[in-house]
């Protein structure tokens, strides 16, 4: 009796233990789900902000979780759910609904960015209900761009800093023109410095250059040659880590309408970019008169040509706007050395998150003083200044404007002719536009 009550016990006894041994793998399970699915949204000092992610950083400067950009589904549909504001945008909302603003609560991480040029939100100066309504949603915003950046070359920073010591590096800024050069190089001079380089050099040699030594607006197959910029003769073209700037290119052949720079081909205020010419265009331009108006063949593709003069030596010739577009992008992009692209929309609207991914690939660490206590600081006013500024200075476009413009898909066709828009889908190159998200008028 005593052997059956003994071997009753021990099985209770064991029992007892599986069940407390499910109890805690269950548990413990629960807790890795829940530390996994807060990962996502909280970082290691607190909520993570699209815009705020200089602060986010480790003791040797470097971020201990890189920033990777996978392909973000909802840039795929274009239709993004609306996000809540974090607890700093959603103070600004509060602040501007205090003032009496109203349609503001999309509005976080664009108040936000405000904020970072310098702007005050609670001065109604700096900010009205009238610039306020034009400005964009953070949901059209996503819509258009998605939610994250769009930045390649990122596998290539490691093989840069290993090839160059950090002394005698530099971040170097080119894209065509009208793709907003300029502000990428303030941004990184402003928010990113090599200090390796401000040891043996000083302060002020943060190792940011406002362009490649081949010329910024030079296509990368001009790399190798023997063109070098006046201030960069001494520079070895290989310590360079290129910042690539590209844009949507409907929107930028309406820039390039407005500015046309060292380009030139037939047009009009009338038909602009001028893709496909058109009877009106034959019958009126001289060059599309001299190639098409003795053409009697009705299916034969009247492209626009365009050639771009870089200097007195070397003018080179495109077959059309479009052509210029992709072929120039397309040498970067199938680049092998180290360079990092950048859309310009997300220099715009994730330019926090752009500049400090940029400058850690060469290197670099944020500025430790801006003038705002460490924090990002946007440009409020336009990066062209100064006397060698492009176009006038009643055509500059500040940081609201920008916002405001490149916000909305508006005027983006402007001019453009069914045939213009037909050309686009056959000339610009498929691959390239899907590499940066990209997409041809619905």
């Amino acid at each position: 009796m005593k052997r059956k009550s003994a071997v009753v016990a021990i099985a209770v006894l064991l029992v007892a233990v599986l069940i407390l041994e499910l109890t805690i793998i269950q548990q413990l399970s629960s807790q890795s789900s829940c530390a996994e699915s807060s990962s996502k949204i909280i970082g290691v000092d607190g909520p993570v902000s699209p815009h705020n992610l200089f602060v986010k950083s480790s003791n040797d400067g470097h971020s201990s979780n890189p920033l990777q950009y996978e392909r973000d589904p909802a840039r795929t549909s274009h239709q993004s759910a609306r996000v809540a504001p974090i607890d700093e945008q959603d103070e600004l909302i509060q602040v501007a609904k205090h003032r009496g603003l109203q349609r503001v609560d999309d509005k976080g991480p664009i108040l936000e960015i405000l904020t970072q040029a310098g702007m005050k939100i609670e001065d109604e100066n700096d900010l009205d209900q009238e610039t306020l309504d034009r400005l964009p949603t953070w949901t059209q915003v996503q819509n258009m761009y998605g939610s994250k950046p769009i930045i390649h070359g990122l596998e290539k920073c490691e093989d840069f800093r290993n090839a160059v010591e950090p002394k005698t590096r530099f971040f170097g800024v080119a894209g065509t023109f009208n793709t907003g050069t300029n502000l990428v190089a303030d941004l990184l001079k402003f928010n990113c410095q090599i200090t390796e380089r401000m040891e043996v050099y000083g302060e002020k040699s943060k190792g940011v250059r406002w362009q490649v030594p081949w010329g910024k607006h030079m296509m990368a197959r001009y790399r190798e040659s023997d063109h070098t910029t006046d201030t960069d003769k001494d520079i070895p073209k290989d310590h360079i880590l290129p910042v690539i700037s590209i844009r949507d290119p409907f929107s930028w052949m309406q820039s390039m309408c407005r500015h046309t720079y060292a380009a030139n081909w037939p047009h009009n205020k009338h038909h602009c970019p001028d893709l496909i010419a058109t009877e009106a265009d034959i019958s009126i331009m001289p060059k599309l008169n001299a190639l098409y108006g003795n053409q009697d063949d009705g299916d034969l593709e009247k492209l626009v040509p365009v050639d771009i003069k870089y200097n007195h030596e070397l003018t080179v010739h495109h077959k059309s706007m479009a052509h210029y577009y992709i072929e120039w992008y397309n040498d970067y992009l199938k680049a092998d050395y180290p360079r990092i692209m950048v859309r310009f929309e997300d220099v715009l609207f994730y330019g926090e998150e752009v500049t400090r991914t940029v400058c850690q690939c060469g290197g670099g660490v944020p500025v430790t003083d801006n003038g705002r206590s460490g924090r990002f600081a946007h440009v409020s006013e336009s990066a062209k200044k100064g006397a060698n500024a492009h176009g006038a200075k009643s055509q500059r476009t500040n940081l609201v404007g920008a916002l405001i413009r490149y916000g909305s898909f508006a005027n983006r066709t402007d001019s453009m002719t069914k045939d213009d828009l037909a050309a686009a889908r056959r000339h610009l190159d498929p691959e390239l536009m899907e590499a940066f998200g990209y997409r041809h008028p619905g």
